[in-house]
């Protein structure tokens, strides 16, 4: 009878043990069911009836292609953004927490960074990661440099191939967000992303800026820093990425070379005063091929026979290609081997109204190899004006156009806007302008002091 009644008083003490498991997994289970995104499941497989022991290594939350938007390694916290519902959420994580890498092998929190895309699963009642792996199916291009970015239509051009991205893209400067229009042109980047949408974009090596001081002789003439080509003025600041250059100047007889070092977010001033001149002897053929086929060509101001194959002496050439009843073009390009083909096509004219008929005068594209095509922008007498921060140099495409506020003539297509101010970290944006007949106007954050 001792061990009937003994078994009795256990089976009522084991109901109640079930009951309390019950009733903390059922709170548990109810913090995560709020959330439309979360997916409820479990890492425990002998749990009751699907519910989770609040314990190490079990999870009653999970959440695919969640995109990690920072890490603070001093507090243990990773917080991600869930895109879905368009929020982000903290998790705390421990010596518990599994990270692994797509191919399911076990890392450390350090390989992973902002802008990764992830899938996690956590204890929702604790806030407290379970796992985290990086996404299968997502792709990361590193080290990007030959891209375009067309804000205003959610688009990309990586390498030539089309992908779209949407309001939610993040963007992050090494591991602080930053906005679209804080990469330039002269960026590396690393962008991430699934099928043809872009995700996140991480701008993995800057620039800076170069200012030439006592270039009298070159004015008018050419500057050639990488892959940049500038036709030189009395005041100019170049937004250039970060690296070693050998900086090249030419102006008609005049020419020099010199070595400069670009760091990020600093201003390098150049004195090209005392360069020495050389005489250029070298020439490369050049054969044009245009679409239509008896356009008229102009090299340098002088018309040329486009039948023909040009002897260009090395260096940077002006290209003008027009027809009656297309859209001309002017284009330069930069002669630097012995021989080369560039094939050109004209856009035919668009008809417009009396009243939206643009300014004719092309905004000149340089070309850094002479196979490259280049696309011209049409202008118009509608201005661009930036109003903040005032009492700030401001710098469009790299030449200086006075103190905010102020504005420029608006030209269709992408520009580097740059801010600078003694005193102040200088600051650059790239907006992109649309062909709309109309006004725009532009406000920046203030400059930061230099500590």
């Amino acid at each position: 009878m001792r061990y009937y009644s003994l078994l009795r008083q256990l089976n009522i003490r084991s109901i109640i043990a079930s009951l309390v498991i019950v009733s903390i997994s059922l709170f548990v289970s109810g913090c995560a069911g709020n959330d439309p995104k979360i997916n409820e499941t479990s890492g425990d497989k002998t749990s009751v009836e699907g519910f989770v022991m609040p314990k190490a290594g079990t999870y009653d939350s999970a959440d695919t292609e969640a995109l990690v938007v920072s890490i603070d390694k001093e507090k243990n916290t990773c917080t991600l953004y869930n895109r879905t519902v368009g929020k982000n959420y903290t998790l705390s994580y421990d010596g518990t927490s599994k990270i692994y890498d797509k191919y399911g092998s076990l890392t450390v929190i350090d390989q992973i960074s902002a802008g990764d895309v992830v899938d996690v699963t956590f204890l929702k009642s604790k806030k407290l990661l379970n796992s985290m792996t990086r996404s299968a199916d997502i792709w990361v291009y590193d080290d990007v440099s030959d891209f375009e970015i067309d804000s205003l239509n959610g688009r990309m051009l990586i390498d030539g191939a089309d992908y779209r991205f949407k309001d939610d893209l993040m963007i992050f400067a090494g591991q602080t967000k930053a906005q679209l229009m804080d990469i330039n042109s002269c960026d590396r980047l690393k962008v991430i992303g699934k099928d043809r949408n872009i995700y996140s974009i991480t701008i993995e090596q800057g620039h800076g800026y170069l200012r030439l001081k006592g270039q009298d002789y070159f004015e008018g003439g050419w500057i050639e820093v990488g892959k940049i080509i500038k036709t030189v003025n009395d005041d100019m600041l170049l937004a250039v990425p970060v690296g070693k250059y050998d900086i090249k100047l030419k102006n008609g007889e005049y020419e020099g070379i010199r070595n400069v070092v670009i760091e990020s977010n600093k201003e390098t001033v150049l004195d090209v005063s005392d360069m020495v001149t050389v005489d250029s002897t070298m020439y490369g053929t050049l054969i044009l091929v245009t679409d239509p086929l008896d356009a008229e060509l102009f090299v340098d101001g002088k018309e040329a026979d486009i039948s023909k194959p040009l002897s260009l002496e090395y260096g940077i050439h002006q290209l003008i290609v027009r027809k009656e009843g297309y859209e001309s073009l002017t284009q330069y390009i930069k002669v630097g081997q012995e021989s080369a083909t560039l094939e050109i096509t004209l856009d035919k004219k668009k008809d417009y109204s009396a009243k939206e008929t643009p300014n004719a005068s092309p905004s000149p594209v340089v070309t850094t190899v002479v196979t490259q095509a280049a696309v011209v922008n049409r202008t118009s007498d509608y201005r661009v004006t930036i109003e903040a921060p005032e009492q700030t140099e401001v710098y469009v495409d790299g030449s200086y156009i006075g103190i905010v506020p102020a504005s420029f003539a608006k030209s269709e297509g992408t520009h580097v806007i740059t801010l600078r101010k003694d005193g102040y970290v200088t600051r650059s944006y790239t907006i992109a302008l649309d062909g709309v007949l109309r006004n725009e106007t532009f406000s920046f954050a203030t400059l930061e002091k230099i500590e």
